[in-house]
This record gives structure tokens, sequence and C-alpha cells, in this order.
């Protein structure tokens, strides 16, 4: 039997839940995770790589009969250590002694069966405990979870975005975007292609990775996204591999993900100078999936905030529709939307 299993073979971490939560919460976080990684909403290339891992754990522990002879396992799994054989500079012959297998009583194998038995019972014990008992603790004894702090300082109030009343009502009024700990940005009521577009959906979480997200659109048709992370390693994660695109490079282009590289470039990467602002910024236009995407990443250092706007199908062909040597342009318009987005109040 080996020992404990890494991060990315547990499905309670690839599904973000702890271990004692119930089929209901499972559930939530495979909707949740979904909606943040699936190829129609997510046009990131790892996003299906993301996917398909979520719903394997997904289809594990919503299986009871999986999911509990995956937690026996799980819990009764013993490290295994490593023992280091000394071999003496001289060795000197000693008789070899082979002892006699003596094979185990009818005793011995009941007791075997009866430890085995009473092992299994405490994991239920354990596990209805955790599912039942802990959830219906008095209110007093809980304690609000507390956010992982990132490790870089975050500056509230220090965004160079204009701080405007022209927000939609339900941007205005949602209780996770208000209660989000960084700076949150989001198109003003006029700015489009947003104004154009109905409201899908809106996320924030500030416990573990501290995002938020707001979707408009029809996922059939075409999405528009503006979301926020909290410090610059999702930004430096973002952008794609093209090969021999160099990192200071201005413009490169090259295959798209799952396309050959002798075929037409898929996939075109923009660094293009003050592309929002003075900020670190790039943008990506891809044509493929059947589909057009526009993508615009950037990073403020005044609030520790990395931003990204992802356009999609309809409302991605608005600012080009084809990989052109130049379409350093189409581009900067992309940029244009970020410098028009406003703090919410």
């Amino acid at each position: 039997m080996r020992g404990s299993l890494s991060p990315s073979e547990d499905p309670y971490r690839t599904l973000q839940v702890e271990p004692s939560a119930d089929l209901e919460a499972i559930k939530a976080a495979y909707r949740r995770l979904a909606r943040l990684y699936h190829p129609d909403l997510n046009p990131r290339p790892e996003a299906a790589e993301r996917m398909r891992a979520i719903n394997q754990a997904y289809r594990l522990l919503s299986d009871p009969h999986q999911r509990a002879a995956y937690d026996a396992r799980r819990y009764l799994l013993v490290p295994t250590g490593t023992v280091v054989v000394r071999t003496p500079t001289r060795p000197r012959a000693r008789p070899v002694v082979t002892p006699a297998y003596e094979p185990p009583t009818a005793l011995q194998r009941r007791v075997d069966r009866i430890v085995a038995v009473l092992g299994v019972l405490l994991l239920i014990g354990i596990g209805l405990y955790a599912a039942f008992v802990i959830p219906r603790a008095e209110p007093g004894d809980r304690r609000a979870p507390r956010p992982i702090a990132t490790s870089e300082p975050t500056y509230p109030g220090a965004s160079a975005h204009d701080v405007s009343l022209s927000i939609p009502d339900r941007l205005r009024t949602d209780v996770g975007l208000r209660s989000f700990p960084g700076v949150v940005i989001v198109p003003p009521s006029s700015l489009a292609p947003f104004k154009d577009l109905p409201i899908m959906r809106i996320d924030a979480t500030s416990q573990g990775i501290a995002r938020y997200a707001v979707y408009y659109g029809d996922v059939t048709t075409g999405v528009a996204s503006i979301s926020g992370l909290i410090g610059r390693g999702s930004f430096d994660a973002a952008a794609p591999h093209i090969p021999d695109c160099a990192p200071d490079a201005t413009y490169c282009a090259g295959p798209g993900v799952g396309q050959s590289a002798s075929g037409p470039p898929g996939l075109e990467l923009f660094r293009t100078e003050h592309l929002v602002g003075e900020n670190p910024a790039f943008a990506t236009h891809r044509v493929c999936c059947n589909g057009v995407y526009w993508s615009l990443s950037w990073y403020e250092p005044a609030t520790n905030m990395s931003y990204t706007i992802d356009l999609s199908r309809s409302v991605a062909m608005q600012f080009g529709s084809s990989n052109a040597d130049d379409n350093v342009e189409a581009a900067r318009a992309v940029g244009a939307l970020a410098g028009q987005l406003v703090q919410l109040s």
C-alpha cells in the first residue's frame, strides 16, 4: 500500500471541499468550478484540462459507493519508510537461520477480521459526526473563516479608476462584490459591449484565492467578462506560450491549442506599449474552436490587483474576427476598455 495521496490525486482538493462535505456541498462546489473552468466560459488553454479533473473528482465523490471505498482507503493509508542497509567493509560469514513458517491460527484470523470491521465502523462514525453533528453546532461556536494572506500587500483605495455612480444596480448591491477585500473595478452602465449584454452571473470570494468575476451575455452566442485577483501571480501565469516568442516581444503569432504548427497561426499575442496605461499588460486574439476570442490581462501595482477582460464569439468579433499580420489597433481597442472601467464605491 502506498503513502498519502498527493494533492493532484485527491478529489476533495480538486473540488475544494472538506472530506466531511455532504452531497449538496459537493454539487455546489462542482457547479461553482464548472462556471469558472468550463471551456465555453473560460477560453484559457488550461481550462479544459482543469475541467476534466473536476469532472473525474465529481464522478467519484457523487457516487456513495465509490466515495465510501475511497474514504476507507484514504484514512487507512500508512506511509512507508525507507530502510538503509549498510554492508560492513569486511563481512563475516554467519550461519543463516530460516525460521519455520507458521500459518495464522483460526483465532488470529478472527481477531484480524474483528479489528478490520471496527476500523471501518470507526471511519463511518467519524464521517457521520462530521456530516450531521458539526454543521448543527451552536452559531456562537462558529468563527468566520479568515482570508488567506497574499504574498504582496494590497492598497484599497489606491485605484486610478474613477468612482462612478453609473454602475448597474445589480453590481452596486451585490454582497460578494462589496465584501471583496481587493479593489473591484466594473464596467459603467454606458460602456460597450457590456451595456448591451445582460448580466449572467456574479462570483466573488475572499476565501482561499481571493477572486471576483462578472459575466455578461449568453454562452450560446457570446460572453464578455471582467475578473480580478489579488496579487500579480495570476497575471504572470496567464501569458500563453508561443514557440520562438521572446519574453519582451511586442507581437507574436503561432498555433493555438490543438492546432498544427504547419497551418495558419490561430493565436496572436500583443505586448504593445501603453496598452493599459503604464501597467504591465498583454492582449491575446484566438481564432479556433468554432469561435473568436479576445483577452486582455494587466496588473495594477498601486492596488496589487491582476485584472482580465475576456470576450468570446459574437462579442469578440466586434474587435476583429480573423488573425492578420497587424492587429495592433484592434488590441488597442480592447485595451481601451480597461481605462474606462470604474471602481465600485
